[in-house]
């Protein structure tokens, strides 16, 4: 229950985040979801719950010029498996980087690490670089590439990318001018897997114009970039798992699409 009432908390906080104030404000999608797998009969054991913790550090706001928005940002994607005894944490991805965008640019290196040493250590360093339109007032889209060195078990290993997160991601979003309503998919393919890729569709909805922070959310989630152990390990069973929850969306949809 206490770890619940944190992330309820973290939702919540949303309204300020989700409002640009601050040191402290929204990068990507804050979230927490909860569902039953679509391949496995739902029970304590596969059902879970997914929650997303991301915020920017406007830090660097008054040394930026000429369009440039250059910040440090931290974020936390975690498997809870609040259902079994005991309610242990599944996995979890930490994430960390220094970003850059101007206009429908977005760049940034980053680090990402599921926080385990030894064999069970997932890490990936990369650069990147992204490019969102806004095409009409209801149609997004974003094309992202990265480049870097992933380890397994602390050995170099190009399969986190190959096999594992994918070089690239292909993003689309349709929405009300308003965004009250949004309706996102992803793709990110994967090379010499098992699977062609890993894939996400969302559902935002903000059942209120009067509360223009938090989002009443469905999401799908197919292949290994929501659970780094799940990476390397021979005949792991993946979940397509559907989930309904809260969401603070960001102002700002490069950073919605970004994954």
């Amino acid at each position: 229950m206490r770890k619940l009432l944190i992330i309820l908390a973290l939702l919540a906080g949303g309204y300020g985040q989700a409002a640009g104030q601050g040191l402290i404000s929204t990068f990507k999608e804050n979230y927490a979801v909860t569902g039953i797998p679509l391949n496995a009969a739902p029970d304590w054991d596969t059902n879970d719950l997914s929650y997303q913790v991301s915020l920017r550090f406007n830090v660097l706001e008054p040394l930026c010029r000429d369009g440039w928005d250059v910040f440090p940002a931290y974020t936390q994607l975690s498997i809870w498996d609040v259902y079994k005894p005991s309610n242990p944490f599944r996995s979890s991805i930490y994430s960390f980087g220094l970003y850059a965008s101007r206009g429908e640019l977005f760049f940034g290196i980053e680090h990402r690490s599921n926080g385990y040493d030894s064999y069970e250590s997932r890490t990936i360093n990369a650069v990147f670089a992204s490019w969102t339109r806004d095409w009409r007032p209801w149609l997004t889209t974003q094309l992202t590439a990265r480049i870097g060195i992933g380890e397994i078990g602390n050995t170099t290993s190009l399969e986190m990318f190959t096999r594992y997160q994918g070089y690239g991601c292909a993003a689309v979003c349709f929405h009300t001018p308003d965004r009250r309503l949004m309706a996102t998919a992803s793709v990110t393919p994967l090379f010499g897997s098992d699977i062609p890729c890993n894939a996400m569709a969302e559902l935002a909805w903000r059942p209120t114009p009067r509360v223009d922070w938090l989002y009443l959310t469905a999401r799908w989630h197919y292949g290994y970039d929501e659970n780094h152990l799940d990476c390397a390990v021979p005949d792991v069973f993946l979940k397509s798992m559907l989930r309904f929850g809260l969401s603070i969306q960001p102002e700002n949809m490069a950073h919605k699409l970004f994954w």
